[in-house]
């Protein structure tokens, strides 16, 4: 384990396993860093330097500390893509923010382009091989000619092709059922 500056560091969002960085999960490591305490140290590829586990990690040192930020990382050597992305899957699905049906679903599709097998996929991640698969049917959609992780608010559009518009709201949304949305306007009202 060694100190690395951030700026050193590439978040690969192409091998991130999450559909997105949250934004208050990094906001409460901030907090913990101002308040002392030390963070686990961030998983890299000792080649590449991108980074396999810690993208909040990362981002809440580069937002309290900036550019010059040093972090603990432990580098390791992966054999392959695959061999990364499993790696970066694995403990998302052990520790940290929740894994939730997009974010497995955007591991499955992924692991797809890196040619990763549902067995290893399932295993990194916790779940049975069949229920992985499904998310591939019952949760993604094209966009732009990609394939996209649905998430719970628009998975009526399962298999479909999004409008921009459709794309845009997928990504904003957050990801609770249309009854949420409508309840929460009712007690607005």
């Amino acid at each position: 384990m060694r100190k690395l500056k951030a700026a050193e560091l590439i978040l690969d969002f192409d091998l991130y396993p999450r559909n997105n960085v949250d934004s208050h999960n990094v906001s409460n490591l901030v907090d913990a860093l101002i308040a002392g305490a030390e963070l686990p140290p961030v998983i890299v590829d000792k080649k590449s330097k991108r980074v396999v586990d810690g993208f909040h990690r990362v981002r809440a040192h580069l937002r309290h500390y900036g550019e010059d930020a040093e972090i603990f990382c432990i580098e390791k050597t992966f054999r392959s893509e695959e061999d990364m992305f499993e790696a970066a899957a694995r403990p998302k699905a052990a520790h940290g923010c929740n894994v939730d049906p997009c974010d497995r679903t955007h591991c499955v599709i992924v692991a797809e382009r890196l040619g990763l097998s549902l067995d290893r996929l399932a295993g990194a991640l916790n779940m049975p091989v069949d229920k992985l698969g499904s998310l591939r049917s019952d949760r993604t959609a094209t966009a732009g000619g990609l394939t996209v992780a649905l998430k719970q608010t628009i998975r009526h559009k399962a298999g479909a092709k999004l409008t921009k518009r459709q794309r845009a709201a997928n990504r904003r949304l957050s990801g609770m059922n249309q009854l949420f949305y409508v309840n929460q306007l009712i007690e607005l009202l």
